[in-house]
Protein backbone atom coordinates (compact mmCIF):
# COMPACT_ATOMS: atom_id res chain seq x y z
CA UNK A 1 0.00 0.00 0.00
CA UNK A 2 1.39 3.65 -1.19
CA UNK A 3 0.45 5.99 1.51
CA UNK A 4 1.78 9.70 2.66
CA UNK A 5 -0.48 9.93 5.86
CA UNK A 6 -2.61 7.44 7.85
CA UNK A 7 -5.49 9.03 10.01
CA UNK A 8 -6.92 7.47 12.91
CA UNK A 9 -9.98 8.55 14.32
CA UNK A 10 -11.20 7.70 17.32
CA UNK A 11 -14.93 6.42 18.24
CA UNK A 12 -17.14 9.35 19.51
CA UNK A 13 -17.58 10.09 22.53
CA UNK A 14 -13.78 9.82 23.44
CA UNK A 15 -12.18 13.36 24.86
CA UNK A 16 -8.64 14.59 24.95
CA UNK A 17 -8.37 13.91 28.84
CA UNK A 18 -9.52 10.20 28.01
CA UNK A 19 -6.32 9.28 26.51
CA UNK A 20 -3.89 10.32 29.78
CA UNK A 21 -3.68 7.12 30.89
CA UNK A 22 -2.48 5.49 27.86
CA UNK A 23 -0.70 8.70 26.45
CA UNK A 24 2.64 8.36 27.61
CA UNK A 25 2.46 4.42 26.71
CA UNK A 26 1.37 5.73 22.77
CA UNK A 27 4.29 8.48 22.77
CA UNK A 28 7.16 6.04 23.26
CA UNK A 29 5.44 3.19 21.35
CA UNK A 30 5.35 5.81 18.39
CA UNK A 31 8.66 7.20 18.80
CA UNK A 32 10.58 3.22 19.24
CA UNK A 33 8.33 1.95 16.25
CA UNK A 34 9.45 5.06 13.92
CA UNK A 35 13.29 4.83 15.47
CA UNK A 36 13.35 8.24 16.26
CA UNK A 37 14.10 8.04 20.25
CA UNK A 38 15.81 10.91 20.65
CA UNK A 39 19.27 10.47 22.78
CA UNK A 40 18.29 12.43 26.31
CA UNK A 41 16.03 10.94 28.20
CA UNK A 42 14.85 14.79 29.40
CA UNK A 43 13.84 15.52 25.55
CA UNK A 44 11.35 12.81 25.65
CA UNK A 45 10.59 13.22 28.75
CA UNK A 46 9.75 17.01 28.20
CA UNK A 47 7.35 16.26 25.11
CA UNK A 48 5.78 13.66 27.39
CA UNK A 49 5.10 16.13 29.32
CA UNK A 50 4.11 19.15 27.69
CA UNK A 51 1.83 16.60 25.73
CA UNK A 52 0.04 15.14 29.29
CA UNK A 53 -0.50 19.01 30.62
CA UNK A 54 -2.54 19.73 27.22
CA UNK A 55 -5.25 16.77 28.04
CA UNK A 56 -5.19 17.57 31.74
CA UNK A 57 -6.92 20.71 30.65
CA UNK A 58 -9.06 18.56 27.47
CA UNK A 59 -6.70 20.01 24.78
CA UNK A 60 -5.50 18.87 21.82
CA UNK A 61 -1.77 17.53 22.39
CA UNK A 62 0.84 18.72 20.24
CA UNK A 63 2.09 15.13 19.56
CA UNK A 64 5.08 14.41 17.60
CA UNK A 65 5.67 17.21 15.37
CA UNK A 66 9.69 17.59 15.31
CA UNK A 67 11.65 17.19 12.53
CA UNK A 68 12.59 13.77 11.65
CA UNK A 69 11.25 10.63 9.21
CA UNK A 70 7.69 10.93 10.74
CA UNK A 71 5.52 12.66 12.29
CA UNK A 72 1.89 12.11 14.94
CA UNK A 73 -0.24 15.04 14.83
CA UNK A 74 -3.12 15.71 16.27
CA UNK A 75 -5.13 18.16 13.75
CA UNK A 76 -7.09 21.08 15.09
CA UNK A 77 -10.91 19.97 14.64
CA UNK A 78 -13.81 21.56 12.64
CA UNK A 79 -15.95 23.38 15.44
CA UNK A 80 -18.71 20.66 13.61
CA UNK A 81 -16.51 17.75 14.21
CA UNK A 82 -17.09 15.27 17.19
CA UNK A 83 -14.31 12.36 17.13
CA UNK A 84 -10.35 12.87 18.23
CA UNK A 85 -8.24 12.24 14.78
CA UNK A 86 -4.37 11.93 14.96
CA UNK A 87 -2.73 11.35 11.89
CA UNK A 88 1.23 9.56 11.64
CA UNK A 89 2.94 11.25 8.61
CA UNK A 90 5.69 10.28 6.68
CA UNK A 91 8.09 13.13 5.29
CA UNK A 92 8.19 12.99 2.03
CA UNK A 93 12.28 12.40 1.76
CA UNK A 94 12.46 9.83 4.64
CA UNK A 95 9.63 7.65 5.24
CA UNK A 96 8.80 4.78 2.94
CA UNK A 97 4.65 4.71 2.39
CA UNK A 98 5.06 0.95 3.89
CA UNK A 99 6.75 2.51 6.60
CA UNK A 100 3.72 4.91 7.39
CA UNK A 101 0.95 2.02 7.04
CA UNK A 102 2.86 -0.17 9.55
CA UNK A 103 3.15 2.79 11.83
CA UNK A 104 -0.42 3.76 11.20
CA UNK A 105 -2.05 0.30 11.51
CA UNK A 106 0.57 -0.31 15.09
CA UNK A 107 -1.05 2.49 16.50
CA UNK A 108 -4.66 1.88 15.22
CA UNK A 109 -4.01 -1.90 17.69
CA UNK A 110 -2.81 -0.21 20.40
CA UNK A 111 -5.62 1.85 20.54
CA UNK A 112 -8.16 -0.97 20.13
CA UNK A 113 -5.95 -3.16 22.70
CA UNK A 114 -6.57 -0.27 25.10
CA UNK A 115 -10.37 -0.05 24.61
CA UNK A 116 -10.59 2.53 22.49
CA UNK A 117 -12.14 1.96 18.81
CA UNK A 118 -11.24 3.43 15.86
CA UNK A 119 -11.22 4.08 12.06
CA UNK A 120 -8.39 4.30 9.66
CA UNK A 121 -8.43 6.49 6.36
CA UNK A 122 -5.17 7.60 4.26
CA UNK A 123 -4.08 9.66 2.65
CA UNK A 124 -6.57 12.78 3.39
CA UNK A 125 -4.24 15.65 3.96
CA UNK A 126 -5.42 18.47 1.97
CA UNK A 127 -1.57 18.94 0.53
CA UNK A 128 -1.84 15.39 -1.47
CA UNK A 129 -5.46 16.73 -2.79
CA UNK A 130 -3.65 19.57 -4.11
CA UNK A 131 -1.07 17.61 -5.81
CA UNK A 132 -3.35 15.32 -7.88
Amino acid sequence: MKVRSGHIKLEKGVKYEDLLPIYQELFLKFLKETNQMPEEEEITSMLIRENLMDLEKGKKPEGYNRQGRMRMIFPIMEPKAKEIELYIYGHYHSAKSLEVARVTESVSRFFKNKGFENDVDWDKMLIHKYKK
